[in-house]
């Protein structure tokens, strides 16, 4: 063997050797997010309801209380995957329904397809919810390997099946007349017809594991689980309905089962991690995707408001982050991060640069492993301008202009003895300015645009400069159309009209 040929084996040998060790050094990511799950229905925020699981891995890693999201499902899920404000989206306004021909612009780069073009083999597990009419907004088209789970916004968790209604084809497209139905489960993009009976949580929970347990452990894992638990219907296995007999009200009792029976799953899901060997380099993420809706079992005491509104209530996210990357842990974080945030925060995990990013979120790595002072001090909560609503935060200040909505009282925790319906929020003034102190007054009781008149101008001024890159809603400008019908795609709900 000549010197040269010795010399380029050592070249191969030492690159492949680089590779392999950048790879392993890459953190497995593991991104939980619960549906619809409330502010007091977690056990590290004092809940009644028993998540052992979620306690335990808050406990060991990071609180993160000051962690924002956006008051409904698809806009949040688009925040964790463009990193963009859904005033900057065009999902401001409501979710995408079954029946609507949009998605996340095809424009924006994902983060599952810039952790793919690094090494990370990705998953996606559960809802999607970010648009399906045309294959490209699916996931498997936006940067996943795989996705297993469904589409729409909410199912029946046994059938699976989906209804809705569309416009029956006159000439006045808010005329919903005709409901259709159909099945949305997949295994990629292939409908998935032998699980009817099998609650989802369960299933996603087995899928979760299958993927783990055949994963080779040198190669950067990014699996994002976003579960159907617990939004709505509500449905949970008897046995876990069982554990909470003594919960007076039904919703309550059967909400509960639900988020035991997802905390269950994580269980199972993160000692998959641990028997795989990969627990050791994993960062997990869990958070909410909005606040809890009050009025089918969820609760948000002691924050103001519910799922839907940009009251603390329907925004504050249940939060943790685990893992032995952490350099200081067992603590609550109280800085300020919002779900734009966890972008380009992971994607400084896994090494990638993110200084050139078109992109409204900002690296929160410091401030999460090592309880670093939060590079954020706005954000907006949500416009839009159908409502119209408006609201952001800046340091410690929030303002909300515009109409509230339904659900902006307080909601008293519930009681074993008490019917969630017997409680009533308490009277809301008459009013269409509020600015509160969040430091001081963290459960929005004391509005005081009267007290500090020239904190109000100062936020108005800012709102009136966002309000530059405000970008058109999507929801108005796709109305449901019969075309969607399931009956025209094999009896599923599935891509291939629009």
């Amino acid at each position: 063997m000549s010197i040269v040929t010795v010399f380029t084996a050592l070249a191969i040998a030492a690159c492949f050797c680089d590779l392999a060790h950048s790879a392993a050094s890459k953190p497995h990511i593991l991104f939980i997010a619960a549906d619809d799950l409330g502010w007091n229905d977690v056990g590290f925020h004092g809940s009644e309801i028993h998540t052992p699981n979620l306690d335990k891995l808050a406990m060991e890693g990071v609180i993160m209380n000051r962690t924002y999201v956006q008051p409904l499902c698809s806009p949040t899920r688009s925040t964790f995957m463009s990193s963009r404000f859904p005033i900057h989206t065009g999902l401001q306004h409501s979710v995408i329904r079954p029946t609507q021909p949009y998605g996340l612009p095809l424009n924006i780069t994902t983060i599952a397809q810039h952790l793919k073009s690094v090494g990370y083999s990705t998953h996606i597990i559960g809802k999607w919810h970010l648009g399906f009419c045309n294959a490209q907004y699916t996931p498997i088209e936006r940067g996943f390997d795989t996705h297993f789970g469904y589409y729409v916004g909410a199912e029946d968790y046994f059938t699976h099946r989906r209804a809705d209604a569309v416009p029956n084809n006159s000439s006045d497209p808010t005329a919903f007349s005709v409901h259709v139905d159909g099945l949305d489960f997949r295994n990629n993009t292939q409908v998935v017809k032998n699980m009817n009976g099998t609650y989802s949580t369960i299933a996603f929970a087995m899928e979760a594991q299958r993927i783990v347990s055949q994963h080779n452990p040198d190669e950067p894992l990014y699996l994002y689980l976003p579960f159907q638990a617990v939004h709505g219907p509500l449905e949970a296995p008897q046995r876990f309905i069982d554990m909470y007999s003594h919960i007076k009200d039904e919703k309550r009792r059967t909400f509960a089962g639900m988020v035991t029976a997802m905390d269950e799953a994580i269980g199972n899901i993160t000692a998959a991690f641990q028997k795989r060997g990969l627990w050791e380099n994993t960062l997990m993420i869990f958070t909410t995707d909005n606040g809890g809706p009050v009025t089918v079992g969820a609760n948000n005491y002691p924050l103001r408001g519910s799922k839907a509104t940009v009251w603390e209530g329907g925004t504050r996210g249940s939060v943790f982050v685990h893992g032995n990357m952490l350099e200081k842990k067992g603590y609550t974080n109280n800085e300020l991060v919002h779900s734009v945030d966890w972008y380009p925060t992971l994607l400084t995990a896994a090494g990638l640069p993110v200084t050139t990013l078109d992109i409204d979120g900002i690296d929160m790595w410091d401030t999460i492993t090592k309880g670093s002072a939060s590079k954020r001090e706005e954000f907006v909560y949500n416009i839009d301008t159908n409502v119209p609503i408006a609201a952001i935060r800046y340091q410690q200040w929030k303002l909300i202009v515009g109409e509230t909505g339904a659900h902006s009282g307080w909601y008293p925790q519930p009681t074993v003895s008490a019917s969630l319906t017997d409680n009533q929020s308490l009277k809301v003034e008459n009013t269409t300015t509020y600015l509160f102190d969040l430091d001081a007054d963290p459960t929005e009781h004391f509005n005081l645009v009267k007290e500090k008149p020239e904190i109000v101008s100062m936020m108005k001024k800012r709102l009136e400069e966002i309000m530059k890159t405000y970008v058109h809603d999507l929801s108005t400008l796709h109305p449901p159309t019969a075309k969607c019908n399931p009956a025209n795609f094999g009896d599923a709900w599935g891509p291939g009209w629009c």
